[in-house]
Formats: C-alpha cells, structure tokens, sequence
C-alpha cells in the first residue's frame, strides 16, 4: 500500500501514475509533480487516492490547449537533405491563440521542431528553449495510445512540462510541446 500524503516523496507519486495508469514520467519530471501533488494534500490534510492523484496529473499537465491548440498539422519531407541521416520537415498548421486562427509554416530538423518553428511565426512571441522529449506507448497493444512528455525552459531557466496523449506518436508530441507552451503562459516559474 502506497498512501500519498504532505510527507510523500516524488517516488511514490511516479509509481501510482506508472502503476495504475501507465505514465512513465521523466526523471526531472518526477520532482515537480510530486511537490504539486504533495501541496494538494497538504493544503486539504488527507491523504490521496490514485485516482485524484491522476486527475490532479490530468488537469494540470495532460493536452493543456488554453489559450493556444494547434488544429491541424500536415507535413512533409524538405525536399534538400543536408547530410545523410538528416530528415527536414515541413509543416503547415492552423492554430487557433485566444480566440483568434493562424494558418502557419514551419521548417525544421523533425515534426515537432517544424511545429515549433511554425508556432514563433505568430504574432504572439514565444520565448523558451526546448529542453527534453520523451515518449513511450501507454498501453501494450498494437492500437496503444502514445504518450510524448516536453520540457521547455523560460529565459530564466525556469522548466514547463507538458504532457501529450493521443493515438499517434506525432500528435502526442505536438499536445506535448502544445501543454508545455500553454503552462509556460498560464505559472510565473516552476523547477529549475
């Protein structure tokens, strides 16, 4: 029995997330959910369960798309490689920032780095360094729904998780980087 409570560690918090509903979170990730998740119980003085625990999670860092969610994304190989092993993409997205649609484009060294690229094309200005990616498929079947997990850095170094769910690896990534950019807008700093 693992009870989450004021005094959990961020072990604790990662198995119940891994354990009972498959997110493997990075190890830099780790402390700062489990921290979020350990205020929560203090600030209520219970202990809890698994599945407030995920709803926390979910809430929090899970395909976050206030106030920017990119609605469509196609892509396609650059046609000039640079060197052998290099893939260029482009993208075409449209992507709706506060209430607002912009059909943008992008270029870069793989799908999420276009889509980063397409995303600084807006009129709003978007200052971070992307900083890590990870990926795993959430259940063991065929049909498995991907999680993708982005950290992205502020010009003070602060770090932004985000978290991407969808059935396909490429979208997960984008949601992930989508999360991330839309928690760097919405909290003032985080974990360093």
């Amino acid at each position: 029995v693992i009870r989450i409570n004021s005094q959990s560690g961020k072990g604790g918090v990662a198995y119940i997330l891994e354990q009972n509903f498959g997110y493997t979170l990075p190890a830099r990730m780790r402390e700062e959910v489990g921290y979020l998740i350990k205020g929560i119980s203090d600030r209520e003085h219970k202990e809890l369960t698994p599945d407030e625990i995920f709803d926390i999670f979910d809430e929090e860092y899970i395909n976050v798309f206030d106030p920017i969610d990119i609605t469509d994304a196609r892509f396609k190989r650059h046609s000039d490689f640079k060197a052998a092993g290099e893939v260029e993409m482009e993208v075409d997205i449209n992507v709706d920032i506060s209430g607002k649609t912009y059909h943008l484009r992008g270029k870069g060294n793989g799908r999420l780095d276009a889509v980063a690229e397409a995303l600084r094309q807006s009129p709003y200005e978007f200052e971070y360094d992307f900083v890590t990616y990870q990926e795993h498929a959430l259940e063991s079947q065929s049909d498995s729904r991907a999680a993708a997990y982005v950290a992205i850095a502020d010009k003070n170094g602060w770090l932004y998780w985000g978290v991407g769910l969808h059935d396909d690896i490429v979208y997960a990534s984008i949601n992930a980087l989508v999360s991330a950019i839309n928690r760097l807008n919405h909290i003032s700093h985080f974990v360093k």
